[in-house]
């Protein structure tokens, strides 16, 4: 087996100059945010997220209830 003899060397030209591409336009503005909504969004998700997790834990509970008892 022969051993690697590394990669091929070419001389480059010495003026070469990579093509020059203009830049994207600049990202555009974004609409106003209602932060009274969102804040009422959030505290909405909030309560909904606390009610599951309170129905999860009665649940629990209850499961471990029944089989300390049983």
């Amino acid at each position: 087996m022969t051993e690697y003899a590394g990669p091929p060397v070419t001389p480059h030209d010495p003026d070469y100059q990579p093509e020059i591409i203009e830049g994207d336009s600049p990202p555009r503005v974004l609409p106003p945010q209602d932060h009274a909504a969102l804040d009422r969004d959030d505290a909405a998700a909030r309560q909904f997220t606390f009610f599951i997790g309170g129905i999860a834990a009665l649940t629990l509970c209850a499961l471990a209830l029944i089989l300390w008892l049983f």
